[in-house]
């Protein structure tokens, strides 16, 4: 391939994929063809070894695709929580707050008026060694993209709703699920090894149980996960007891479960 093919088929790239794509290059030639696309006002430089292409016909920076960009902030980066749901198109909202996942030590940055924040993954998924795991590759505008996987990313954006615009966009955002694996659901939970994240995730299959058949045994297995006194699905709002969950709910998010368990839910205050 010839360096003015790739760059006209490439919004967004790194230099290694321009390595990649033109072999025949040593270093010193791909900085001489880099210096020169920046010279002319061609490429933008991201950060380092990152580029998008202006716009051939007004000279002004294109709009690229923020989704796959955040994708090559790092070579192992994944989007994730509500850029994840985005890239599924279960978002309620599109955020400028763009996050990836990667075990570099990639750092924040804005760019256009977008933040692109690196999120540290569980440890929990080192010790099992699963690094790389519940990872999807999607295509966007041609681009091949990482993109943590609907399941993975449903219980992180539970696990972690402040990475996602809150609890509320999470609820909303994840009412638009069309369906899951349940099986990767209970191995990912399984592996992050965490007790209140099996109660947050069980009470929100059980609340949509129906929509997206959730299996009995799936509830069943996320129920021997549970912690041993109850948890707040968010502390500073408090709100009612579901037994079931041993999950203390916001009182908006817990009516649906107010008409099949009355016997087990009871008042706690936001400071217990």
């Amino acid at each position: 391939m010839k360096p003015e093919h790739f760059l006209a088929r490439h919004r967004i790239f790194t230099r290694a994929e321009l390595a990649a794509a033109l072999p025949q290059c040593v270093p010193g030639t791909l900085n001489a063809h880099l210096t020169r696309w920046s010279g002319q006002g061609r490429i933008e430089r991201v950060k380092n070894e990152l580029y998008v292409r202006t716009d051939a016909d007004t000279g002004l920076p294109a709009a690229p695709d923020f989704i796959a960009l955040a994708s090559r902030m790092a070579p192992d980066a994944a989007v994730s929580h509500h850029t994840a749901l985005e890239a599924h198109g279960s978002a309620q909202s599109l955020f400028t707050r763009l996050t990836f996942v990667t075990w570099t030590r990639a750092r924040e940055i804005e760019f256009r008026g977008h933040r692109l924040v690196p999120v540290r993954p569980d440890v929990a998924l080192a010790r099992a060694d699963k690094r790389d795991g519940w990872i999807d590759v999607v295509e966007r505008e041609g681009l091949r993209v990482r993109v943590t996987s609907l399941e993975r990313t449903l219980v992180d954006v539970l696990a972690r709703p402040s990475l996602a615009g809150g609890l509320d966009e999470v609820w909303r955002s994840l009412a638009m699920l069309p369906a899951i694996d349940p099986v990767a659901l209970l191995d990912y939970v399984r592996a992050l090894g965490n007790r209140t994240v099996a109660a947050r995730v069980g009470y929100f299959l059980e609340s949509r149980r129906d929509e997206l058949a959730v299996p009995a045994a799936t509830l069943a297995a996320l129920q021997a996960m549970l912690p041993r006194h109850p948890v707040h699905l968010e502390r500073a709002r408090g709100g009612r007891l579901v037994g079931r969950w041993r999950l203390i709910v916001p009182v908006e998010l817990a009516q649906p479960m107010l008409l099949w368990k009355a016997q087990n839910v009871r008042a706690y205050g936001a400071g217990n």
